[in-house]
């Protein structure tokens, strides 16, 4: 058997996390700027955990935990999640296909990248598990599945027993093996202002009044302390390849900017589309953040902690003027 549904695609670049649900909404007819379901939904964010045993003990992470990043999208916009997660392949993959047979695409991940052909640059050569397609079709005789992926135009094609091996991702806190989504979204969709307004304030409390302090400015302050006695090597590599591209760590710091300029991007283009000066003023204060986050990677790397710290510091005050400017009702 054979099915293949078509659906618009968008390229952007680094969204492999939400690049399948746009295509979704895409789909359903509603449209985003770039990055905007990225940011609200927790990218450009900000997390430290220590861990005694782990390798290396310290990490530092400036995006978000698909996990909850896909849930704080569900309460933004309004969609339900189907997870289907830590059951074998063949358990898994007969799902995946019933999904597609009542005409619902599926994302899946975390995935390997190793085993995706049409990374020649990764595959075989490289294993990172860290990314996420959109399933769009099979086919039982060819034996492979049709994905949207966020680098790339139009529909690739990866082998059945590819797939499996990609799918084949424990990542602890992230994600578990053979993990897919279904999302199933409301009939209305909330517009992009909608979207904006509500995210932008949810994520700002969540920033400033995090549930626990390893996450957002309570974090930022905790490490600057702490990062003066940091020892380890692998620790600030760590934050600097987490701050750009991750895995690899950067021999320029041009995009080590832990994706603030990302979000001072989308705020800027939507203050001035719908006139909410404190977007306008968030954006500005993000792009001087981003500036310091690649000072802060400089230092880093070459262990200078004081530096690192008062970057730290200084990176704290400048976001949490900013997310206390999200908070502000906008006007449309």
């Amino acid at each position: 058997m054979k099915k293949l549904r078509t659906l618009p695609h968008r390229v952007c670049e680094s969204t492999c996390y939400v690049n399948g649900l746009e295509d979704l909404i895409s789909w359903r007819g509603a449209h985003y700027t770039d990055f905007l379901l990225s940011v609200v939904g927790g990218m450009a964010g900000f997390t430290y955990l220590r861990f005694k045993r782990a390798d290396p003990p310290c990490m530092v992470y400036w995006g978000a935990n698909p996990r909850y990043l896909m849930k704080d999208l569900a309460r933004i916009i309004g969609f339900e999640e189907t997870v289907i997660e830590g059951k074998t392949f063949k358990n898994t993959f007969p799902k995946l296909k019933e999904f597609i047979d009542d005409g619902q695409p599926v994302v899946a991940g975390a995935l390997d990248m190793y085993y995706l052909p049409y990374y020649p640059d990764l595959y075989k050569k490289l294993h990172v598990p860290i990314h996420y397609v959109l399933v769009v079709g099979y086919d039982d005789e060819e034996r492979v599945v049709f994905v949207h992926d966020c680098s790339h135009e139009g529909v690739q094609r990866v082998a059945y027993d590819e797939f499996e091996k990609s799918l084949d991702v424990n990542v602890p806190g992230m994600s578990k093996r053979n993990t897919i989504r279904k999302l199933n979204l409301s009939e209305r969709l909330p517009s992009e202002f909608e979207v904006a307004e509500k995210g932008f304030c949810y994520k700002a409390e969540w920033f400033l009044n995090p549930p626990v302090k390893l996450f957002g400015i309570p974090a930022m302050r905790r490490l600057a302390d702490e990062i003066l006695e940091w020892d380890n090597k692998k620790c600030f590599e760590h934050m600097v390849t987490y701050a750009t591209t991750p895995p690899l760590l950067p021999k320029t710091f041009e995009n080590s900017h832990g994706m603030r300029f990302w979000q001072a991007d989308v705020l800027n283009v939507l203050g001035a589309k719908y006139s909410v000066n404190v977007w306008t003023e968030a954006s500005a204060l993000f792009r001087r953040s981003g500036e310091k986050i690649k000072k802060l990677c400089e230092a880093a790397l070459k262990q200078d902690r004081q530096e690192a710290s008062n970057s730290l510091v200084e990176i704290a005050e400048i976001e949490e003027q900013a997310y206390r400017l999200l908070k502000t009702a906008p006007t449309e």
